[in-house]
């Protein structure tokens, strides 16, 4: 909902492009600096615990959003939003990776599946109340409450047991067999947020597409996504999960192939489909490898690898813009060919019973 409302928020504060910019950035300072400590919290007191108190901050970020009245106090409100945000992306795939190995079959990628579910549900929300004509203010505020109450209930009925870690082990940097997972989240995350930031851009600036097919890129790969997430579990079952990463990295670089060679919007449409499918699993892999990891707390070898591959949202999409000025989308777009093919090379770590 929140990303959703950003042009309102950026019309009512009267930011320039430069100035929302920064502002939004502490949603990804805040995010880095508490997914260690996060991971510690969870090592400590157990995921289920830290799930239940975890909203708390994070809705009351989302109301901080909206009180907003300037760009600096929107930059500390995004920066509380990503802290207590990423604490909960911790501790709801620790939760997710315990009750995995409980029923002894995979069920992270359709977790994950559910959240992509969500942000287009909490985006499809935020359009029909902005159609209505309610202003930002009222929105997040009245949707904050509700989202905490929703939190709490669904957390009550987690389990528990994954806690009393070491907390001085759970602040590790990732290292061994842990830190190449985290380089094959860093490309698969640092890929998505390239297609997420500049596919658009691409359909618009190279094939002077009309803006409402722009627009949609965002939603073909999202949906890609999310239908690759919720059959993901099935696959991993039939395949080993090596192998699904190399097939789905392979998959992803076709799809990127195909929109740098694409001379038609809808050849882009059909790489972002693939693109989405290809890597709608590989960071639910990653993270249960990570959680089934024996020498650190399942909580804190996640936020470990998160740490790195989370890192890619920052500095991905400024990467291809940078490039781009050099050698054009197109070009630049080779990059995320090299990352696919590393996580092809690096595949082996995904296997089961992961060690450091």
């Amino acid at each position: 909902m929140w990303i959703a409302r950003i042009p309102a928020v950026q019309e009512t504060l009267v930011l320039s492009v430069g100035e929302l910019g920064l502002a939004l950035l502490g949603g990804g300072l805040g995010s880095l600096l508490a997914l260690l400590p996060g991971g510690a919290l969870v090592a400590r007191y157990g995921s289920r615990q830290v799930a239940l108190w975890a909203p708390l901050p994070a809705c009351a970020a989302l109301a901080l959003l909206a009180l907003a009245t300037n760009g600096s106090i929107l930059f500390a409100a995004l920066v509380l939003w990503g802290a207590s945000a990423g604490v909960l992306d911790v501790a709801m795939n620790a939760q997710g990776s315990a009750i995995e190995q409980r029923r002894a079959r995979p069920i992270m990628s359709s977790l994950h599946g559910l959240w992509s579910l969500g942000t287009m549900s909490g985006a499809a929300v935020a359009a029909l109340v902005a159609g209505l004509g309610i202003s930002v203010r009222a929105h997040l505020l009245v949707a904050a409450p509700i989202l905490l109450g929703a939190m709490l209930v669904a957390a009550r009925p987690f389990v528990s047991g994954d806690g009393g870690q070491s907390v001085r082990t759970a602040l590790s940097w990732p290292r061994g067999q842990l830190l190449t997972l985290a380089v094959v989240a860093f490309c698969a995350v640092g890929t998505e947020g390239a297609m997420y930031d500049w596919s658009g851009v691409y359909l618009r600036r190279v094939l002077d597409a009309p803006q409402v097919t722009a627009a949609s890129a965002a939603t073909f790969l999202s949906a890609a996504m999310a239908t690759g997430r919720l059959v993901g579990d099935h696959l991993t079952v039939r395949l080993q999960a090596p192998v699904l990463a190399r097939v789905c990295a392979l998959l992803a670089a076709l799809g990127v192939s195909a929109i740098i060679a694409a001379p038609l919007p809808v050849v882009v449409f059909g790489g972002l489909i693939a693109v989405g499918l290809g890597l709608s699993v590989l960071v639910p892999l990653v993270f249960g490898a990570a959680g089934r990891t024996t020498d650190m707390a399942p909580g804190a070898a996640i936020a470990a690898v998160a740490s790195l591959g989370y890192a890619a949202f920052l500095v991905g999409p400024p990467t291809i813009g940078l490039v781009a000025d050099q050698v054009t989308l197109r070009g630049a777009f080779v990059i995320l060919l090299l990352l696919l093919g590393l996580i092809v090379v690096l595949a082996p770590a995904i296997a089961p019973h992961t060690s450091t």
